[in-house]
């Protein structure tokens, strides 16, 4: 982990008081997921750093999330996409058809996606494009997209009444 990508974990675990659940590694041993949670605020998040091998280890880390949902401890997500390397265009179905329904049926209120940047990248590496056509799918308003982190933060866990 680069001095970046550090400043940033610290940053979110600060902001949140997270404590690490999993990470998730390539079979070379890199980190490309960490999925953390706070349960007194009933959030869980999730932080991509650069790509993950293929379609499974991909799915690997949203079925994990699956499954602490399905727990009914928690009720906010927050997916940080910022350093993601990889495109998930594969599995953009999967996720509106798949994992957003169970989430929300096991309590999910917010998520908060935070994208990277619209760099115009090849499809293969075009995290925001997947990303952005992926919350298209979602037209449920419990899941927004977002570019600064801090907005994002802060709509999760604002009241949809106000």
């Amino acid at each position: 982990m680069d001095a970046t990508e550090l400043a940033t974990a610290k940053d979110v675990r600060a902001a949140f008081r997270v404590e690490d659940l999993r990470s998730f590694r390539t079979t070379g041993g890199l980190h490309y997921a960490i999925v953390a949670h706070n349960p007194e605020s009933r959030l869980i998040t999730d932080k991509w750093v650069g790509a993950f091998e293929d379609v499974d280890a991909f799915r690997a880390v949203l079925e994990f999330i699956c499954e602490r949902f399905e727990t009914g401890s928690y009720s906010y997500w927050l997916a940080d996409l910022r350093y993601m390397s990889a495109s998930f265009f594969h599995s953009e179905d999967w996720l509106a058809d798949v994992v957003f329904p169970r989430v929300i049926a096991a309590g999910l209120r917010r998520e908060a996606v935070v994208l990277p940047p619209d760099d115009n990248l090849p499809e293969a590496y075009d995290v925001f494009g997947s990303a952005s056509h992926a919350l298209r799918k979602i037209t449920d308003g419990r899941v927004q997209g977002f570019q600064d982190i801090e907005i994002a933060k802060a709509w999760l866990f604002q009241d949809p009444n106000c």
